[in-house]
């Protein structure tokens, strides 16, 4: 009984819910500002490993001995590769930014004419309108 109780309150709360994204242009400039900043962050950041373990992978390759045979420390080009993974990881930051930019110039409100019957004539009015253009 109380697990029946249970599912039917968390389903009248999942109809419930409204969406609360606005289709407005400063939500996409400003989601896209956010999106860009957090890729060159990502890119900084990964571009940084990169350098400091392609610095440790040459300061281990000097200190290490080559007559050893496979004790060759392979720290630094881990901490390398694994910058350059962080590095790419940004695309996908850089592309969503690009499109939020793209949608927030394709949105945009603006007054357009409509033609209302008046009488035996007819004549524009000025309505509100959302437009979105859609290039394909």
């Amino acid at each position: 009984m109380l697990l029946s109780l249970s599912m039917v309150f968390f389903i009248l709360n999942s109809f419930g819910q409204t969406p609360t994204t606005p289709l407005s242009k400063d939500y996409y400039l400003e989601k896209s500002k956010k999106q860009k900043k957090t890729a060159w962050i990502i890119l900084g950041s990964g571009l940084g490993l990169a350098a400091i373990g392609g610095l440790v992978q040459l300061s281990n390759s000097n200190q290490t001995s080559y007559g050893s045979g496979f004790d060759f420390d392979f720290t630094g080009a881990y901490i390398a590769v694994g910058g350059g993974v962080v590095s790419l990881a940004s695309i996908p930051c850089f592309v969503n930014a690009s499109k939020n930019k793209k949608l927030a110039v394709a949105i945009s409100i603006d007054n357009q004419n409509i033609l209302l019957p008046q009488g035996y004539d007819v004549a524009f009015k000025k309505q509100a309108s959302l437009s979105l253009k859609i290039d394909f």
